[in-house]
């Protein structure tokens, strides 16, 4: 299966922002999209830190690390323009759903850990590629839409490489959740996992 993105990194540019957006539904939006991306990429984070601890196999760790270290620099940047935008110190949440998932992998070893865990990191990443397409298309700022991309791109990747280690390694063909405007099978439940209380 060939992963192409060219629709989801939109031409839609606004004029870079250094303030906030309009105070009105606008503002709601963003902030919210702000937060639950944040949340989702602190759910791989921990995801990913669980791999580090478990993984019996380089290059699966190698990957985990990867997560880890981009996913936190991303948090960072997230949590910095919800203070200078919106003057909002916000601390990442995890919702009943992430925690389970992250227990359920603690309580796995070996090729079983293994599995689960790219089965649900991909599932997870497909969640975030169409959550980012969801920002390109409604955010406001430049620079979240940028990262939106960057999202994307970086994910894609990911994905591509957890398919081929269950592959490789486990004779396993798994797609995960559908990607975006596929309509080739239902979606799993997203795993993205943003703040639902919201």
């Amino acid at each position: 299966m060939t992963l192409t993105f060219g629709t989801l990194v939109a031409t839609k540019i606004p004029a870079k922002a250094d303030a906030p957006a309009p105070r009105n539904r606008l503002t709601i939006l963003e902030i919210r999209l702000l937060r639950d991306l944040i949340d989702g990429h602190n759910f791989a984070v921990q995801m990913a830190q669980v791999c580090v601890e478990k993984a019996s196999r380089n290059e699966l760790r190698s990957l985990c690390e990867q997560v880890i270290e981009a996913q936190q620099q991303e948090i960072q940047t997230m949590r910095s323009w919800l203070s200078n935008w919106y003057g909002i110190n916000y601390q990442p949440t995890a919702n009943n759903f992430g925690r389970n998932v992250v227990k359920q992998l603690e309580s796995l070893n070996g090729s079983e850990f293994e599995i689960e865990f790219m089965k649900t990191l991909t599932s997870h990443h497909w969640g975030a590629i169409e959550f980012a397409g969801e920002i390109i298309d409604r955010a406001y700022h430049n620079e979240f839409i940028e990262l939106a991309s960057n999202v994307v791109i970086q994910q894609a990747g990911e994905i591509t490489q957890l398919r081929s280690m269950l592959s490789k390694n486990y004779g396993i063909q798994y797609n995960g959740a559908t990607p975006a405007g596929s309509s080739s099978m239902e979606p799993e439940p997203s795993l993205l996992a943003p703040g639902t209380s919201r």
